[in-house]
């Protein structure tokens, strides 16, 4: 495991269910995640304290390198009782390592199912803004 050479820092982090899906066979949600305050891996870390890290992730997730459960322990952990249970994210984990060895043109095959729909920024040199835009490809 990965020791963070920072103390933690308060983040916000909005979130909004989408949908319930299925991967293979296998339950996932598909979330709608707004930072708030902008932390380094703030959405994988929020995710993952609730119980639910994101698929691919291999620091918050079940064989990640950092702090699993994004740090809390399981009497913290205990306010999340529908979280993914461990064997599921085992088996997400699985599926997920698979789909990156097969790389088949029909499935998503990439290595973290995080992705940014919208980004706005302002033009570094007229200063108006701009929007982009892309659905997930997966």
């Amino acid at each position: 495991m990965k020791m963070m050479s920072k103390a933690p820092k308060d983040s916000l982090t909005i979130f909004r269910v989408l949908s319930l899906e299925y991967l293979d066979g296998l339950p996932t949600t598909r979330l709608e995640l707004v930072p708030v305050t902008g932390r380094t891996h703030q959405l994988r870390v929020a995710c993952a304290a609730i119980g639910h890290p994101i698929l691919g992730d291999t620091i918050y997730g079940i064989h990640g390198d950092g702090c699993l459960n994004g740090g809390l322990n399981e009497d913290q952990m205990s306010l999340y009782p529908d979280r993914a249970s461990e064997s599921l994210q085992k088996d997400l984990y699985k599926l997920v390592e698979e789909r990156k060895q097969n790389k088949r043109q029909d499935e998503y095959n990439g290595d973290l199912y995080l992705h940014a729909k919208q980004l706005n920024i302002h033009h570094p040199l007229t200063s108006a803004p701009i929007s982009f835009h892309a659905d997930a490809p997966f």
